[in-house]
């Protein structure tokens, strides 16, 4: 299993999570963070007074698949989330050594994207 984290613009978290579901990838995590240095777009920048830096609205997708799914999440990311321009985002893979479903106690992988595979 592996975890992969995509900081995408916010603007195309929805065409990204389209093409997820479309592909059979119906679970994920999204979260509203701000980006900070090189992935930030000088154009859409602005600057917090809070933390007194540009920042970029960007998201956090978080998807947990299967290693045979990996490639196919990357590439459906980068398909929808790129713009061409600076500031399109980062794709970061992490293995996942275990994982547990807290409602049956299935571990492992088994009932990860399980709509996916029931098709």
């Amino acid at each position: 299993m592996n975890e992969i984290k995509a900081f995408i613009r916010k603007r195309k978290a929805e065409e990204v999570i389209d093409g997820l579901e479309a592909q059979g990838f119906c679970c994920m995590t999204l979260m509203d963070v701000m980006g900070l240095g090189r992935m930030s777009d000088p154009q859409k920048a602005q600057l917090s007074i809070s933390i007194a830096e540009r920042f970029s609205d960007i998201v956090k997708l978080v998807v947990v698949c299967g290693q045979d799914d990996t490639e196919e999440v990357i590439k459906i990311i980068r398909k929808h989330a790129r713009s061409g321009q600076p500031g399109d985002g980062i794709i970061y893979v992490t293995p996942v050594t275990r994982s547990i479903h807290i409602r049956s106690g299935e571990t492992g992988d088994d009932f990860l994207q399980s709509e996916r595979h029931s098709h």
